[in-house]
């Protein structure tokens, strides 16, 4: 989907992804060849329309929020990134500001295998240390030691970032995983993390069920959400004080404007949120 972005109509488009339709299959041809991609542009109205329009819309306000959170991080001197569930993630190779910078991805093995295969022959100004780690078997307790053996500076301040990752945990990963944030981060170190409001969890109507089934069917269910209006407290209780936390809706209407804001609204997207948290003294 963040691929799919470059071929949204213009105004629409906050980031581009030329790396992420790699991951997808068949889909690659649409950034393959100059001539293919401008062909797939030019009919891009017939064919990237309804839930596959709304949902890469949906990811480009994403994917610049914590772009943006990324760029600010390395204006202010950042020089170390941790990516939790990295998965297919390519903002190392992506964005020049990452240029001195170490990546640090954290991923079962397998993902990591497959990214590495697609991405070994591009080059990146940024240093990628790939840290493999099942997430499922290895204790969150003994990551920031392996951070440190890969040469994470724990003395320094870090930023990481949790994308699409929250709603799959139970309660005590989610526990674990701040408590492991926490114990490689520098007071004051920024994470951006994007979670599902508790309300699409709960959900009751058939759409709310039949998209928890689609998830569960392919082995990720939703787990977990948050109130919003709660989240502060959570964090608090944690060790992480909150920067800013928008929706989807609130996204929108910054980048967008008030009328596609309303259109997404609408979509199971609304209840999304984008945070920036940062660890506390």
């Amino acid at each position: 989907m963040r691929g799919l972005g470059a071929f949204l109509p213009e105004p629409l488009r906050l980031a581009d992804d030329p790396y992420g339709l790699r991951f997808a299959g068949p889909l690659r041809a649409l950034r393959g060849a100059p001539s293919s991609e401008l062909r797939a542009r030019a009919v891009s109205p017939l064919w990237l329309r309804g839930t596959v329009r709304r949902f890469a819309v949906y990811m480009q306000l994403r994917t610049r929020v914590i772009d943006d959170d990324v760029e600010a991080f390395v204006r202010e001197g950042g020089r170390q990134l941790v990516l939790l569930g990295a998965g297919f993630d390519c903002r190392a190779w992506r964005l020049g500001a990452l240029a001195g910078a170490t990546v640090f991805e954290v991923d079962h093995p397998a993902t990591q295998s497959k990214k590495r295969a697609i991405m070994e022959r591009e080059r990146t100004s940024a240093r990628v240390a790939f840290v493999p780690w099942d997430f499922e078997h290895q204790p969150l307790a003994e990551l920031p030691a392996r951070l440190g053996l890969e040469g994470h500076d724990s003395q320094t301040p870090t930023m990481t970032i949790v994308e699409g990752v929250l709603m799959y945990l139970t309660a005590p990963a989610l526990d674990a995983t701040f408590k492991c944030v926490r114990g490689y981060s520098t007071p004051g170190s920024p994470a951006a993390l994007t979670y599902m409001n508790r309300s699409l969890i709960e959900e009751r109507s058939g759409s709310g069920l039949g998209r928890r089934l689609a998830v569960r069917v392919v082995g990720e269910p939703f787990r977990s959400g948050f109130d919003p209006g709660q989240f502060p407290g959570w964090l608090d209780q944690r060790g992480f004080r909150l920067d800013r936390d928008e929706s989807a809706v609130q996204l929108g209407a910054r980048f967008y404007g008030p009328d596609l804001a309303r259109r997404i609204a609408s979509g199971r997207h609304a209840r999304s949120h984008f945070a920036l948290v940062r660890r506390g003294a």
